[in-house]
């Protein structure tokens, strides 16, 4: 189910919005444009994220989108202005409600913990939605559900001494972060560069092709054996500190995305 949006106030008390952003926070009053009752604009864009998660975003077009909805094309105008606000309101409605975090009140330590759980959780949202990773960022967050994101992630922040451009800044670096790491594990996955096999089969044709004179520091991490290798777990719960456990490894840190987000922890001085 999802949740409650803000209750709105009686049509004759709402505020004059543009029609699209009276859309995104489904403040619109009903259509003068005489639609079906059946047909609303969450139903259009919960159909359009169900079609994307199917068949990709390509498959995401207006014409098909009305032969899901059993519409005419033309049906769908009455609900979203055009196709790219389609995908906006596609992207706020498939990241969804973030988890409950309670906001820290430790300044030292606490907010690294919010902060990986924040990121975690966005994660799995990416991979519950891939073609989330794929879409083009062209503007700061503007829908219910990106604004709560953000806000809690601000909230991991309260309790320390930096500034306002400062924390915005750091979840604007977490949330490029996580959706960099998703692109890139999806992109990854479709070609089969993500397997063990994979991964040895670049490290031998490295060995082949590097000159130690010219690549020097690509010749000694070949020479440690690091690529084509699994790389031992680190057995640390994940409380974002980042100080080494007795493998030499940040504390929990399972893999590439968590020893990131460890990295980018340790680096905010609160």
């Amino acid at each position: 189910m999802p949740p409650a949006r803000p209750e709105q106030p009686a049509q004759s008390e709402r505020p004059e919005h543009p029609a699209a952003l009276a859309r995104l926070w489904r403040t619109a009053g009903p259509s003068k444009l005489g639609r079906r009752p059946e047909l609303d604009t969450e139903r259009v864009v919960r159909a359009a994220v169900e079609l994307a998660d199917r068949d990709g975003l390509d498959a995401v077009v207006m014409a098909k989108l009305a032969r899901q909805l059993d519409v005419t094309t033309m049906a769908l105008y009455r609900h979203v202005g055009s196709k790219d606000e389609l995908l906006v309101l596609m992207q706020d409605l498939a990241v969804g409600e973030p988890p409950t975090i309670e906001a820290p009140t430790n300044p030292t330590t606490d907010f690294r913990g919010g902060l990986r759980r924040w990121a975690t959780a966005l994660r799995e949202a990416y991979e519950a939605h891939p073609w989330l990773a794929a879409m083009t960022v062209g503007a700061p967050p503007l829908g219910p559900y990106s604004l709560a994101w953000m806000n809690l992630a601000l909230a991991q922040l309260r309790a320390t001494t930096l500034d306002w451009p400062e924390k915005l800044a750091i979840a604007g670096l977490l949330g490029s972060y996580v959706r960099q790491s998703a692109r890139l594990a999806i992109d990854f996955a479709g070609t089969g560069a993500d397997t063990p096999q994979a991964e040895a089969e670049y490290a031998r044709s490295l060995a082949q092709l590097v000159d130690p004179a010219t690549y020097p520091e690509v010749a000694e991490l070949l020479a440690a054996g690091v690529l084509g290798t699994s790389q031992p777990d680190s057995t640390g719960q994940p409380d974002g500190t980042g100080q080494p456990d007795s493998a030499g490894q940040p504390d929990g840190v399972e893999d590439e995305f968590g020893y990131g987000l460890t990295v980018i922890l340790r680096g905010i001085t609160p």
